[in-house]
């Protein structure tokens, strides 16, 4: 007898869910909704190159035909609304119902709002349509306001600046990056920043927001600053999307929690991707929203569907977090975690070539690394960071370090 598959959430996990099913040899149905239409495509290049670009492409991940070669039904343009857990069914606004043998929630997340600005129009970004809109009113405007100084809005702020446009940046945090790490980490790249012209009120709110006669916004801080833009941008991170499970037990108050092998209470349902805070220790469960979290989550998801079905041992998560992003021409890379109580211990310093390596650390535990135009010598450190290396063994080992060939 087949088993059906179906995956809520028409994102990159979804896609990659998929494949990695068809890679195993599960030849059983496989059905994907998509509360976008069309097909799935790649979100980072949408707060870059969509913006820069005179005449951008969608990011499409994958072509019709290789959809259809995996053999994947999808339902796009269309949003599950119910879940019923006895029945194994999932119902969608279309009045339509999906029975299911295994289900992934994949529905991701989306902007988190400030109504209080609503009146003045702010842009948000999560979607194509959202970084055409954006696109169009950067393009037409000179002075442009960023409400928010994590990943998004500093990739924002960096192209904006490199359009030519004046940009200033807003955060009740007293530090860029906070939520990712402490100052060591977001004063080199403030400083980055403003380097390039961008202005920063830091440890500051808004107070009030007034659309002006001319279309222009005037934003009173809370330190009793006056601040003009044209267009306004809100990026204060992302709510997970589980309105359509409530009554479920499945959603708490910050997304889907899953076991390390991204199952949920419910052994026929997983979460992946934005939506899951996935068990990565004793206690600790974190809902991460990068990119290769989506796939990394996609895959045990996948090996686990198929063990449970020919009962074997589920499988766990082994793969370290990982963030990238591109702003001006620097490339910031976190492998593992940062604590925004911990510190960054130098590896490497290399001011004349642009570039630093810096160690993790909480106590007496290395948490990750994190590199400012080093690539390779980030993902050469993967290993050591995987098999539990102290800080001594870490700085004494060099991983960093290119090891000439025997």
């Amino acid at each position: 007898m087949s088993a059906e598959t179906v995956i809520v959430g028409g994102g990159i996990s979804s896609i990659r869910l998929a494949e990695r099913l068809r890679r195993a040899g599960d030849e059983d149905p496989i059905t994907i909704v998509s509360a976008e239409p069309g097909l799935v495509y790649d979100r980072p290049p949408l707060s870059k190159g969509v913006l820069l670009d005179d005449d951008p492409r969608r990011p499409d991940l994958a072509t019709e035909e290789a959809l259809g070669a995996l053999g994947v039904r999808r339902v796009t343009g269309c949003r599950a609304v119910r879940l019923d857990q006895a029945a194994r069914r999932v119902e969608l606004e279309t009045g339509e119902t999906l029975s299911y043998d295994d289900l992934v929630i994949a529905t991701g997340s989306d902007p988190r709002r400030l109504p209080a600005l609503d009146e003045v129009g702010p842009y948000y970004l999560r979607t194509w349509d959202d970084a055409l809109a954006l696109r169009e009113a950067v393009r037409e405007a000179a002075r442009i306001g960023v409400i928010g100084a994590g990943v998004l809005g500093l990739e924002i702020a960096a192209t904006s600046r490199v359009l030519g446009r004046e940009v200033m940046v807003v955060d009740t945090a007293p530090h860029a990056l906070a939520r990712i790490g402490g100052p060591e980490l977001g004063t080199p790249v403030a400083d980055l920043h403003r380097e390039h012209g961008v202005r920063f009120h830091l440890g500051v709110g808004i107070d009030t927001a007034t659309e002006n006669g001319d279309g222009a916004i005037t934003l009173r801080l809370t330190d009793g600053t006056e601040h003009v833009v044209d267009v306004l941008v809100v990026a204060i991170g992302a709510v997970p999307v589980t309105d359509w499970l409530q009554g479920s037990g499945l959603a708490g108050h910050d997304g889907v929690e899953t076991d390390a092998g991204c199952r949920t209470s419910d052994e026929r349902i997983f979460a992946i991707g934005d939506v899951a805070r996935v068990e990565r220790g004793p206690g600790d469960r974190r809902r991460l929203e990068h990119w290769t979290n989506a796939g990394d989550t996609a895959a045990v998801a996948a090996r686990g569907i198929l063990a449970r079905r020919r009962g074997e041992t589920p499988p766990t998560l082994t793969e370290l977090p990982y963030v990238w992003s591109d702003q001006y021409d620097v490339k910031l890379q976190i492998l593992g975690h940062l604590d925004p109580d911990g510190s960054l211990i130098p590896a490497v310093e290399d001011p004349e070539a642009g570039r630093w390596l810096r160690i993790a650390v909480r106590g007496q535990e290395v948490t990750g690394v994190v590199g400012w135009n080093m690539p390779a010598a980030v993902n050469r450190c993967r290993a050591a960071l995987i098999a539990g290396a102290t800080t001594d063994e870490l700085l004494q080992s060099a991983p960093w370090e290119r090891k000439a060939r025997r």
